[in-house]
Formats: C-alpha cells, structure tokens, sequence
C-alpha cells in the first residue's frame, strides 16, 4: 500500500522512556479488576492515534504549539525513533533535517562534512564530486568551508545542512523549523529553493513557527494538539484553527477592568485601562467589521501626572505576531492633546482593507526621546468579515485586500500609444 504514498502512518502512537510504569499499572488493574482497554489510561503520551497519509510529491505542513508532538512525529517518519504502536511506512530517498547539526561532524571542514552528509544519504564521492560546487554556491560560505565546523555559528551550520539537503535529490524533505535560524536573505533563498523542489515533484514536510511559509509550500497542513491530530485541511483553514487555539487571550483588557499597575512596565505617569471599537457614523460600540470599513477606538486613561510631551502608538498585529501596522499620534497633534486629567484618546482609521481573520491591537505610550510610560500587548481584539471578492482572495491569503479592476487590452491600441 506505502508504493501509493510516500508516508503512510497508520494508528501511530508513541512514548518515551521504558515501558515498565505503564506495565505495572496495566498489570496492577488487571488484578483490581480496572483495567481500561483504552490506550489513553497508560500514558503519557507523545503522540496519539495519528493516521495520515502523504502522496509522492505532496507537501504537507505540520503546525502546533511547543510540545505538541511535531518533532515527535518527524523522527518517527525519518526512522530515528520507532512507534510504540501502530505503522510508520516510507518509500523513497529521505533526508531529515531535524536537528540543526544532525549529522554533521564537529571536527570535521565543511567540505568535508559535504560529503559525510552525502555518504549517509547513500552516493558515492564521486557523485557527491559533481554536486558540491552547487552545494557550495548555495551555502555562500566561502573561505568557511575549509575550517572545522566547530568554528561555525548556529546559522553558518543550518546553512551547511540546508544546502546538502536542497541539493542531493532526495525523494522526501523533512525540514523541522531550522529556517528561522539563517539571516532573512538566507531565509527567502530557502524558501525559494523549497518552492522549486516541491514543484519538481519532491515530498516536503514542514515545520516552522513561520505560518505564511507553510501556505506558500504546502499543499495541505495539519494540526497537532497533545501529540493528537485535531484538524487537517487545507493550509489556510488549518492555520486559522492553529492562530484560534494558540493564542493567548489573558492579556486582554476587560470591558471597564484595570490591569494592575504593577503588573505593566513603564513609569506609569498614566496607565490604559480600556479599549473599544466604534461604527463612525453612529458611535455605536462594535467588535468585528468589514473589510474597507472606517472604524474608530476609544482609548480610555487614568491620569496620574500632567504629561505635555507624549508618542502614543497602536500596532494591529495578526494571529502570527506580524506586525500589519502602527498607527501613531501625529506629531502636529500632540500639543493639543496635553494630558492632565483622566482622559479619553480616539483614533480613526479610514478604509481598513484587512483580508478577514482577528487581529489584535498593542498600545505602546513613551515620552519623547524618554522611557515608556505604559504598555500593553494583546490590549484588545477584533474580527474582521468580508464580502464574496474579498473571500475569493483569501484563497491567496496575504495581509491585506487591494481593490483591483482588470481588463483585456488590444494588442493594436498599446501599438497606437508607443506611436
């Protein structure tokens, strides 16, 4: 059945350590009379009933918060760690890049290691002769390559391994979030190696605290919560399912509630301590609206020193912690807007052209070229709808939504303008 699939895994459960606690205590409550046929009641468990299937050229994305099982998961597809039950099945040339320097040899040059790396997937030197030049070109190591690579640093390392990995035609990539330790050009010249070889037909699972590259990779995605697969789908859906479950929503200011001024940085000259969101035309308080809609936030202040001289910033960041925007009070403004009493701020946005989704708002107070007065993350949050043309570009995703009118243009009209 696996020469349909490159990965099948079939009711995969695994634990760690030596099976003899849950043993015992199997043993023990067959005695009691207590005994629990289901698997759950011996655990702890890393992984739990994963069933999945990945085709020959499929790219699938793996997210989940810290401890839910994905490095678990990728170890027992590379073969590294066994299942403690179930079937873990795969056909083809595989190369697991799990731990930054698996595989790597310490005292070894990169050149060497080149070619260590090579010797473990299978070729020969010769073969392994005739790819290091594009390995090389590709690591962008230069001298580097001929000192040990104890010398290197944790990005000189992942670019070591990524470039073997990219470069020796495996027939199955597993990359476990070693992306994010290589400078951002780096990081693109991966992503767009990545893109190429998932198009030519190569296998790619992937891992990474970057959402965006899992929908710019991955044909499909799953989610996993507690070493148990809760969603699977497509890469958008199950990243909307992920940013839901994963956020925490502690830091969100109550409706009329202070958070404890200890409990907050800054000199405290004012503290926030409410948020809320209102229609422009008739000031009625909302929490979601539509995409291009004008809304306004009412920022409430208890003031307790005059401060005259004051930056003020609201940052809409995403479910990813990407920063979409900072809003800032305009310079020209903050002479009038001198605070010597328990104020109120509003702040108007026009045409927010978000693609739907829930945002959150950061509220950051300084003096100028001085120490932050306030500050509060995840301060508040909201949601954002949108109509059928805006949904039909959430198939792309993006950050935001561009208004766009298309049209066919005669070949003989652009003519008559170059004339």
């Amino acid at each position: 059945m696996v020469g349909d699939f490159a990965i099948q895994a079939q009711d995969v459960w695994k634990r760690y350590g030596l099976p003899l606690r849950p043993w015992l205590r199997r043993k023990i409550d067959r005695f009691r009379g207590e005994y629990h046929a289901d698997r759950e009641a011996y655990g702890p468990w890393a992984l739990r009933d994963v069933t999945f299937e990945v085709g020959h050229g499929e790219s699938l994305g793996i997210v989940g918060k810290n401890g839910a099982g994905k490095s678990t998961l990728l170890k027992l597809i590379a073969g590294v760690s066994p299942a403690t039950y179930g079937t873990m099945a795969v056909s083809g040339r595989l190369f697991p890049m799990i731990e930054l320097a698996a595989g790597i040899h310490r005292d070894l040059t990169g050149r060497e290691n080149i070619k260590l790396l090579g010797a473990i997937m299978g070729f020969s030197g010769q073969q392994m002769e005739a790819k290091t030049e594009e390995i090389e070109d590709f690591a962008e190591l230069g001298d580097w390559l001929n000192k040990p690579v104890w010398q290197y640093s944790s990005g000189m390392q992942a670019r070591l391994g990524f470039s073997v990995a990219v470069n020796v035609d495996a027939d199955i990539l597993l990359i476990d979030e070693v992306l994010s330790v290589g400078d951002i050009n780096f990081q693109k010249k991966c992503l767009n190696r990545m893109d190429e070889l998932s198009n030519s037909g190569v296998t790619v699972i992937f891992v990474t605290h970057n959402p965006y590259s899992i929908e710019r990779i991955c044909d499909r995605a799953i989610y996993l919560q507690d070493g148990r697969i809760t969603a699977a789908g497509s890469p958008g859906d199950i990243l909307n399912a992920y940013f839901h479950g994963a956020m925490d929503h502690s830091t969100v200011i109550a409706p009329k509630d202070m958070i404890a001024a200890d409990l907050r940085e800054g000199t405290g000259a004012f503290r926030i301590t409410e948020i809320s969101m209102h229609e422009v035309d008739s000031g009625k308080e909302i929490i979601s609206f539509l995409t291009g809609d004008s809304v306004f936030f009412r920022i409430s202040l208890d003031v307790k020193e005059s401060v005259g001289s004051y930056r003020f910033s609201l940052r809409i960041v995403d479910p990813a912690s990407t920063v979409i925007s900072f809003v800032d009070l305009p310079i020209s403004s903050r002479d009038s807007l001198v605070l010597e009493r328990d104020s109120v701020l509003e702040c108007r946005i026009d045409n927010i052209n978000l693609l739907p989704g829930q945002y959150w708002i950061d509220l950051v107070a300084r003096e100028i070229a001085g120490p932050v007065i306030d500050s509060v993350s995840y301060a508040y949050t909201f949601d954002v709808y949108g109509g059928r043309e805006v949904i039909e570009q959430m198939e792309h995703r993006g950050i935001v939504y561009l208004p766009a009118s298309w049209s066919l243009v005669e070949e003989s009209a652009m003519a008559g303008e170059r004339g």
